[in-house]
């Protein structure tokens, strides 16, 4: 922002990449448009839709501030890159199709971007980054911490829905496309960290991580941990290199930290093992059974039928009666 100039450029790509996730599509697109204080767009990404449905909710969205593009599937990281090829705006910002954004987001990670701006420490500034709130399957807020790119060496502190610089996303190339199993957004900020660059959090949720279903990309993703995470190393070796000494002191104090060191013939900690049994009995009850049972029938259901067996749940245990205490007639 140049001295004196009264309203700050926040124009701003949504990008939002869809494959089978068409009955959320309009919320996601929805909750960009109806940003307030920012000259936002819309370009939504069919990434080769194969459910019958999507390309057509897709298209739906379609209007004077959203563009829908259509392809052939190529995976999550070049979906995004896509939809961010023709956008001219300042700052670019992904958001799934299953997400939606909170009122005045973009406009509270622009403004945090200006702070930096406005105190001249804004040179190595590459995106701006708030908390995360969970919906449906996920309770509560991710309280992301700030920027640390030793931490971010051993772990991924960054939520994808960022507001990035967009000229600081075409210098590193974007998305690197050939990581279709997951951890692309790890892998990007990595590059970010590599260019000595660094992101600004505020300490507010900015958009809802919609966790509706147990088989997501981010599960698939940790079933290959280790392959993907020895691969982010292998990209960014010369970051592991420069920082490998002090990630490997974090990682040692972080076990530390959490009683995590003990480990016995297993593998695991020996101080977390009994959290582990009581887990999978509590997972064995009948009524915990049932319970995500119904959850996978309701996510079955078409999307206004679950709203409203969910807002009945939800009434059935408001008045329902306390359970009686333990011991007591």
């Amino acid at each position: 922002m140049t001295p004196g100039q009264e309203h700050p450029d926040r124009s701003t790509t949504v990008v939002v990449p869809c494959y089978n996730h068409g009955r959320f599509v309009r919320a996601a697109v929805r909750s960009a448009l109806d940003q307030a204080d920012a000259d936002v767009r819309v370009v939504v990404v069919d990434d080769g839709s194969t459910d019958g449905r999507s390309p057509g909710d897709c298209d739906a969205c379609r209007g004077p501030r959203v563009e829908v593009l259509h392809q052939r599937n190529t995976g999550l990281p070049g979906a995004r890159n896509v939809g961010a090829a023709g956008a001219r705006s300042r700052y670019v910002m992904f958001l799934d199709a299953d997400d939606w954004l909170l009122p005045g987001a973009v406009a509270t990670l622009a403004a945090a971007v200006e702070a930096e701006e406005r105190a001249g420490r804004d040179a190595d500034l590459s995106h701006a980054f708030g908390q995360q709130q969970l919906a449906e399957l996920g309770r509560g807020v991710w309280r992301v911490a700030d920027w640390d790119p030793v931490l971010l060496m051993i772990t991924n502190t960054q939520p994808v829905t960022c507001l990035v610089r967009r000229d600081r996303f075409e210098a590193v190339g974007g998305f690197d496309e050939s990581m279709t199993d997951g951890y692309e957004d790890w892998d990007m900020w990595l590059r970010f960290a590599s260019r000595g660059w660094r992101g600004v959090r505020v300490r507010t949720p900015v958009y809802v991580w919609r966790r509706h279903s147990t088989d997501t990309m981010v599960h698939r993703a940790i079933a290959k941990h280790e392959q993907i995470y020895r691969r982010l190393i292998d990209n960014h070796w010369a970051l592991y290199d420069r920082l490998g000494h002090e990630a490997a002191v974090r990682s040692n104090v972080m076990l530390r930290r959490f009683d995590a060191n003990w480990i016995d013939e297993t593998g695991y900690p020996i101080s977390h093992q009994v959290l582990y049994s009581v887990r999978e009995s509590y997972e064995r009850m009948t009524a915990v059974r049932l319970h995500h049972a119904l959850r996978r029938w309701i996510d079955r259901l078409p999307r206004p039928i679950a709203a409203g067996v969910l807002a009945s749940l939800a009434l059935m245990r408001r008045f329902a009666p306390p359970p009686k205490p333990v011991g007591r007639a």
